[in-house]
């Protein structure tokens, strides 16, 4: 019965492995790409190689500072999807694909867009793309957080892995008792 109490209480104070549960947030903001590197269920990389890529092409690279985030100025020409790529070595990688359409909402801020003066109103293409660009720079912390929730561990992760393995035994031993 101790034996059974001590594999209960080992088992609810047993946390993941962080590594395997890797994951990148990335997003254009501006001319740069900025984002990070997070574990499931909290955590984040310091000092881990990255690399961004675009059509097969390395566009940069360098390591996570030590809140696991890296920045680097996002392509002129986006002529394909733009991959990031964090590696803790051994194996340890996760990936962040980024589509060129992502860019062309952010290619022209705000600020950028030519003010209007009494006699002409700007081009509708111009006002359409900034406000795009306050859009996304507005939703961007949104769609981190929507990134690391989805990615934690959950109580009922946990719960429905025992009870697979509880109902699996069970039918196990009601083989094993039908045989006899």
């Amino acid at each position: 019965m101790r034996a059974l109490l001590a594999f209960f209480l080992a088992f609810l104070l047993a946390s993941p492995a962080a590594a395997h549960g890797l994951k990148v947030f990335a997003t254009p903001e501006g001319d740069r790409v900025t984002g990070y590197a997070f574990f499931i269920g909290g955590g984040r990389p310091r000092g881990a190689g990255w690399r961004a890529e675009m059509a097969g092409a390395q566009i940069a690279q360098g390591q996570t500072d030590d809140e696991g985030s890296f920045a680097f100025a996002a392509p002129g020409e986006v002529t394909g999807d733009v991959t990031i790529t964090v590696s803790l070595g051994d194996g340890h990688a996760a990936t962040k694909s980024l589509a060129p359409e992502r860019f062309g909402a952010v290619a022209v801020a705000a600020s950028d867009a030519p003010a209007p003066t009494p006699d002409t109103t700007p081009a509708p293409d111009a006002v359409a793309r900034a406000v795009e660009a306050a859009v996304a720079r507005q939703i961007a912390p949104l769609h981190a957080r929507i990134e690391e929730l989805d990615a934690r561990l959950r109580l009922t992760d946990i719960l429905s892995g025992i009870f697979l393995i509880l109902g699996l035994a069970g039918i196990g031993l009601w083989a094993m008792g039908r045989r006899r």
